[in-house]
């Protein structure tokens, strides 16, 4: 097995199981037993597996506890566009997972492409979908769509291929809307999946006239609608290179893997207008790593706006697998048919009788198609680039006197699961000094808080935007909402600082922690955090930094 690693030991590629630290090419490592539990045998620093681990950090990681979502009565879904679907049909369900409105967003044009979906198909859309057009599509105050990027994860047989289709075709047609030609190109697991999402598109097209082109070579279908040049091409997962592309949408995502999107897909929509992403996936068991961690992402700035648009249909973890009201959960579509359905499958299931190739378990089936329940662990399998490079974090410790310079003090939450605090204070010599460390809870970090608005002098603190209302009334200065526009600015500052030894730490283990397992990668949005390790610390570490770094404000004196 030592065999197998080596190679990625020697091109950097490998994490220490025990500390989460990166195994330099010519460091000494062992295979060692990282949890007697999973019993996995993984590369180790030699030192770590000769001594006592302080952190289990893993190639394989567990999710932290699912949150809450918002209901259809919350007030962050008060806003005009959504008046009429905040009215949820007696044969629907609301999403339990949903993020509210975009910062920017001012309306949507998903009724006007729901319009143009029933005016071609004949017949209208669901509440579910005409709900998801209408997320997707929100604008801003200039009429420019506000979402890079969605993710969409419903259980099966409700409607989701066909919604995807209208989707791909109006943006076929909405040249003069985006002022070019446009190109949208539909990969997914396989091949097969996406040509059954297109096939009724192009026997529509074939009727049309001489208005489509249509071409159906093996792995390079498209149509092409002529007065503009505008095509819909089909992909396989590996071969989406060499593209400028509009909109690009993945089918059943949970089969395909963050640097076939990262590396291949967005890298073609840079130069494009308004270009958009969905990511679109029923859960499964043996998911890669992109849709567990798109959907780690999403949730941590749910309440934000700020990360990709979530929109999901699910049933929680603790819910029996009889429990009609999960099924529902999971279903944004219902009827006594679909109940019929869903039964039989269970029953199967129990049976031992399973239709999944990919699954083979019957019960692991049933939970992931239809209740889709994703998995609580994630395989950290493609690990994105270190946030800093080896040995960068650590050569920026000293030890440092104690000063009274403003503190900038950051909290955030680790999904009830914990809390981590960061402070920052721009030192005379124009450096930044940072430290952080991590809370069992969100009391212990409020208290910490506290502390320090009383004994130090602070200018500025804020809290991730979710957790807002959960800081006590009083503070001062007052508090003010971050989350993922300073978490990019911050990740990229932190580099930029670092690298120019404008940064600077004493004794911080759990920041030194945090940051041996801290990997980002490149988004169209700017640096993005990978969602494994204690991000809550670095991204309240990288706020402190954003805030303390800005020029202070001098007055004008007349």
């Amino acid at each position: 097995m030592r065999a197998e690693y080596a190679p990625l030991v020697l091109a950097g590629r490998v994490r220490c199981a025990r500390c989460g630290g990166w195994i330099l090419p010519g460091q000494d490592w062992d295979l060692g037993h990282t949890d007697d539990r999973r019993g996995y045998t993984g590369p180790e620093h030699a030192s770590c597996n000769r001594g006592a681990p302080k952190v289990y950090a893993g190639l394989v990681e567990e999710l932290p506890a699912e949150r809450a979502g918002l209901d259809a009565s919350d007030s962050r879904w008060r806003v005009p566009w959504l008046e009429t679907l905040r009215r949820v049909p007696a044969d629907a369900t609301w999403p339990r997972f949903m993020t509210v409105p975009h910062p920017r967003a001012c309306g949507s044009i998903g009724e006007e492409f729901c319009g143009w979906a029933e005016s071609r198909e004949g017949r209208p859309l669901r509440w579910w979908q005409r709900l998801v057009a209408t997320r997707l599509l929100e604008i801003d105050s200039q009429g420019v769509l506000v979402w890079d990027a969605a993710v969409l994860t419903v259980a099966r047989q409700v409607g989701k291929s066909w919604l995807l289709r209208e989707l791909c075709l109006w943006r076929m047609h909405q040249a003069d809307r985006f002022g070019q030609p446009q190109d949208v190109v539909l990969t997914g697991k396989d091949l097969a999946v996406c040509r059954e999402v297109q096939r009724p598109a192009l026997w529509w097209a074939k009727g049309q006239g001489d208005e489509y082109k249509i071409r159906s070579v093996n792995g390079q279908e498209a149509v092409e609608y002529l007065p503009d040049h505008s095509r819909w091409m089909l992909r396989a997962k590996e071969a989406a290179y060499g593209l400028s592309v509009s909109l690009a949408a993945v089918d059943e995502a949970w089969k395909v893997t963050a640097a076939t999107v990262d590396e291949s897909l967005v890298p073609t929509m840079v130069e494009q207008t308004q270009p958009q992403l969905y990511l679109i996936s029923t859960a499964h068991r043996r998911s890669e790593a992109l849709m567990l961690q798109r959907r780690k992402a999403a949730l941590a700035e749910l309440e934000t706006g700020e990360g990709d648009l979530l929109v999901e249909w699910s049933a929680p973890p603790e819910m029996a697998l009889d429990d009609v009201a999960g099924w529902r959960l999971a279903s944004p579509h219902w009827t006594a048919q679909r109940e019929r359905l869903v039964g039989q499958q269970l029953a199967m299931a129990r049976a031992g009788e399973v239709r999944d190739p990919t699954e083979p378990d019957p019960v692991e089936s049933f939970q992931s198609q239809w209740l889709n329940r994703w998995p609580r662990t994630m395989e950290l399998t493609d690990l994105g680039e270190p946030l800093l490079p080896a040995g960068l974090w650590k050569g920026l410790q000293e030890p440092l006197e104690a000063h009274e310079r403003p503190l900038h003090v950051m909290v955030e939450d680790d999904f009830g699961q914990g809390a981590a605090v960061a402070a920052a204070a721009r030192l005379e010599d124009g450096r930044v000094e940072v430290d952080g460390w991590l809370c069992p809870n969100w009391e212990t970090a409020v208290h910490d808080l506290q502390t320090l608005c009383v004994t130090r002098r602070v200018r500025s603190i804020g809290v991730g935007g979710s957790m807002l209302s959960s800081l006590p009334a009083g503070l001062w200065p007052p508090p003010r909402p971050v989350g993922g526009t300073e978490t990019r600015a911050g990740l990229a500052l932190l580099r930029d600082l670092a690298a120019g030894g404008m940064v600077v730490h004493d004794d911080t283990p759990d920041l030194d922690e945090a940051m041996a397992v801290a990997a980002v990668r490149e988004r169209q949005s700017g640096l993005m955090l990978e969602p494994f390790g204690p991000t809550h610390l670095v991204k309240a570490m990288v706020w402190a930094l954003h805030a303390a770094a800005q020029p202070t404000r001098v007055p004008t004196v007349y």
